[in-house]
């Protein structure tokens, strides 16, 4: 075999095309074969709508591999991995598309594993992207952690016990991928005044962007996969703050 094509997990970041890294772009339009997820029952890839601009489908092998949203099994990633090796052992380099960041609960890293493990030779480079935590924040404006602050990532809570533990534990908690039980959870931390801030954002830096900074505003049946909250115990000392 003269040649082995290279996998690449592209970030295209949270939604707005201009956040894609000048890298990504490159890696997008040289690559052959786009790989890109789609969720069953979907019309399109949110991935793909936002890489679309970079991809010439007149040279280009434009290729879907259907997930589901938050729970796909092990076998979708095994089959995914193999229809992938296959371009890639005939030689051809594969960008994977990936919502805000690969390694970040993106769907690249089940590809990658799969793939590290069927053929361990096969070259692999992830294209970090943008991500939805830092794109919210930066919508709303808000800081995340300074100096010495501990920041919090959790993908679902369930229960207000579970949340107190972790606000406890940490100044800026972000709780991605929103739920009914966790907005009742945090809703009730809000009216008993634990919180010293709450912001609701869903879908950041897309036309369908909301920022919120109550949940007296939401209403629990808004909230969608793409929907996260940036909760605080801290107050910000903005005259010492350092950059991270």
């Amino acid at each position: 075999m003269d040649k082995i094509g290279c996998l690449y997990g592209v970030g295209v970041g949270p939604g707005d095309p201009e956040l894609l890294t000048l890298k990504a772009v490159r890696v997008l339009r040289d690559s052959p074969v786009v790989f890109t997820p789609q969720a069953v029952g979907s019309a399109d890839s949110l991935a793909l709508t936002v890489a679309r601009h970079h991809i010439d489908e007149s040279r280009q092998r434009l290729i879907y591999a259907e997930v589901v949203m938050g729970g796909t099994s092990d076998d979708v990633w095994t089959e995914a991995a193999e229809r992938i090796s296959r371009y890639l052992l005939g030689g051809e380099d594969v960008a994977f598309l990936t919502q805000g960041d690969p390694l970040l609960y993106g769907s690249f890293m089940y590809v990658m594993v799969k793939v590290q493990a069927l053929y361990p030779d096969i070259p692999i480079e992830v294209v970090p992207g943008v991500t939805s935590i830092t794109a919210s924040a930066s919508r709303a404006k808000i800081p995340l952690v300074s100096h010495a602050e501990r920041l919090a990532v959790l993908p679902a809570m369930y229960g207000i016990d579970d949340l107190r533990d972790v606000l406890a534990r940490n100044d800026t908690v972000v709780l991605m991928k929103v739920n009914r039980r966790a907005m009742a959870a945090v809703s009730q931390l809000e009216a008993d005044g634990e919180l010293s801030r709450c912001v609701f954002v869903r879908r950041a830096t897309t036309p369908r962007e909301r920022v919120e900074f109550s949940l007296q505003e939401i209403s629990p049946s808004e909230t969608d996969y793409f929907s996260m909250l940036i909760l605080s115990r801290a107050n910000i000392d903005e005259e010492d703050g350092q950059d991270g």
